[in-house]
């Protein structure tokens, strides 16, 4: 009876009759009893109505569904219900956020279960019905069984679909064409005369009448569109896999791979669920699948890091002076940060006593190994080559023995200098240094009749502080670039030319070339030209303990730089050291040779 009176819904009715809509749905409760001659009119304007098309009309409960209660129907009056083609549910399901993203296709009792108002409109309309599994109806508690749980997909917010208002067509302002063949939906949609319910695209828009979201899940049936939510069961099922995968690679990347990794799932994991509903009509929520990785990537970074903390704690107790051979990688390790900034700084004064220790070493080997060596060179000096021949030339063994000893200590112990932490960083004048060390050099090429040549660049003039301005270590790059010259000598025959040359490049690093003609260096040698105390060539054919030239990378690897070496058998060897610019003070012009 409210709130129009029912003669009214009788003109309606009849004026639908005349349209000849595909199907109409009267989505409103006649469920009390008006007058006679207003029910009469109503019953007689269905009927004059299902002659023409299909017509429903609502059923609900009477009360919510509670559990332990047995849910009643609540049908129109029997008069009018025996009028229509059938009846439809209009109940919808409400989400644990009490927003509606779905229904059930069939409701009721054990004894009758009746089709979704949506469900019946398609079926009558020639749509083809969503499959509903046999015996999948579920009595939750209520009395009120229910199947074929499908989600609702909504094509935009409240009045997204084409709306009519209900005086129009009483009056007769609808032209029939605009409901011909339409499947014709009659409710109420003003805010406090009706049924309205929060829907995903509600948001500012407000809330959507039930004959709305009723004409949303028609119009998903008419689509295909139904999306049907996966079982528990495969929910669970899918969710282990995809932890399972996601753990699996958290336990076979790095830190930064798990971070990745775990944008790389949640991506994925959204991709996996557009791809199901748009493509599959399939709903696989996986916001379980997020919460749980977001918790595993959190343990799987607090179990890394109490690791690392128990590694760093055992391999610090390991540099403690007296920790022994096996330190217990358990002892403390529970105890977090502290234990192991202890053991760290144990570890540093272990590491400060063995620089100690070093620097004794070196000292033991620059002074007390060296002063002996020298001692019987000053009594070898002294004594008179002209006892005899044997005399002498056990002398002169003697003392090549002890040169060579001096020279494998000074060699030693420049390297290992050479592999200090620490390095005294100068600005120099690469040039200057280079010239230093071709005046070194020339006496050892005199003597080996090798011609020895020295290119360096032109500065202008007008420069007072011209030259090639670098930070380096420059007693260590001399000794690194005079053992280069040197091994260039020592492997050339006399009558060749060695030379020493320093150029730019593009401003960006400085290039010191050492070019002999020599013998070369077979190819099969080449990687290990830099070991320590590696030798080429026929034993005794030079002198030499193999530590020169992994002094050269060793400085050169320190100085931020590069060596390379290109070498041809019987026509010569290159050597090629690439140093990082520091600052030049002007460029250079053309080279100059010495």
């Amino acid at each position: 009876r409210w709130p129009w009176p029912r003669e009214m819904h009788a003109r309606v009715l009849e004026r639908l009759a005349v349209a000849e809509p595909r199907a109409v749905a009267l989505d409103l409760l006649l469920v009390e009893p008006s007058t006679s001659e207003a029910d009469d009119a109503v019953a007689h304007a269905l009927a004059n109505l299902r002659k023409v098309t299909p017509v429903f009309l609502p059923l609900t409960v009477q009360t919510p569904l509670v559990r332990g209660q047995v849910a009643q129907p609540l049908r129109p009056l029997p008069l009018l219900e025996q009028a229509v083609t059938g009846l439809g549910h209009i109940n919808v399901e409400l989400d644990a956020d009490g927003v509606v993203r779905s229904l059930y296709l069939r409701e009721g009792p054990a004894d009758s279960l009746w089709p979704a108002m949506p469900l019946a409109l398609a079926s009558a309309g020639g749509a083809k019905s969503p499959a509903v599994r046999p015996g999948a109806a579920v009595d939750e508690g209520f009395g009120w069984l229910r199947e074929a749980r499908v989600l609702v997909p909504f094509s935009g917010p409240p009045g997204h679909y084409k709306v009519l208002p209900y005086a129009s067509v009483l009056h007769g302002e609808v032209p029939d064409a605009a409901l011909r063949d339409k499947i014709v939906l009659v409710g109420l949609t003003g805010i406090g005369i009706g049924d309205h319910y929060p829907t995903p695209f509600s948001g500012g828009s407000g809330l959507m009448p039930g004959v709305e979201i009723n004409a949303a899940a028609l119009d998903g049936m008419l689509r295909g569109a139904l999306i049907a939510p996966t079982s528990a069961l495969a929910q669970a099922l899918a969710a282990g896999v995809a932890l399972f995968l996601f753990l699996l690679w958290l336990w076979s990347s790095g830190p930064r791979g798990g971070l990745f990794g775990l944008l790389a799932f949640a991506l994925l994991s959204l991709m996996t669920t557009a791809v199901l509903q748009l493509v599959f009509r399939v709903w696989m929520p996986v916001g379980v699948w997020l919460v749980s990785s977001v918790l595993g990537y959190l343990l799987w970074s607090w179990r890394r890091l109490a690791v690392l903390l128990q590694d760093l704690y055992f391999r610090t107790e390991t540099l403690r002076s007296g920790a022994g051979a096996n330190p217990s990688p358990t002892r403390h390790a529970g105890h977090g940060w502290q234990h192991v900034v202890e053991a760290l700084d144990r570890g540093l004064q272990a590491e400060k006593q063995a620089q100690r220790q070093r620097n004794e070493a070196l000292q033991l080997l620059s002074h007390d190994l060296r002063a002996p060596q020298s001692a019987i060179l000053a009594l070898l000096g002294t004594s008179d080559p002209r006892d005899g021949k044997a005399v002498q030339l056990t002398h002169e063994r003697i003392e090549r023995q002890v040169r060579t000893t001096l020279s494998l200590a000074d060699d030693f112990v420049v390297q290992l200098r050479a592999e200090e932490s620490f390095y005294d960083w100068q600005e120099v004048d690469l040039a200057q240094l280079l010239s230093e060390v071709y005046e070194r050099a020339w006496p050892l090429a005199q003597s080996k009749s090798v011609k020895l040549a020295l290119a360096l660049p032109r500065w202008p003039s007008d420069k007072e502080d011209a030259g090639c301005w670098i930070d380096v270590e420059p007693r260590l790059l001399g000794r690194a670039l005079f053992n280069l010259v040197e091994n260039a000598i020592k492997y050339s025959a006399p009558g060749t030319q060695t030379s020493i040359s320093l150029s730019w490049i593009a401003d960006v690093s400085v290039e010191i070339t050492v070019r002999d003609q020599g013998r070369g260096i077979a190819a099969l040698d080449l990687p290990r030209l830099f070991e320590r105390y590696a030798r080429f060539g026929a034993e005794g054919e030079t002198q030499g303990h193999g530590l020169g030239l992994t002094l050269v990378k060793t400085v050169v690897e320190r100085h931020h730089g590069t060596i390379q070496c290109h070498s041809e058998p019987g026509i010569g060897t290159v050597f090629t050291v690439l140093l990082p610019l520091g600052r030049r003070v002007s460029g250079p012009a053309a080279p100059s040779a010495a």
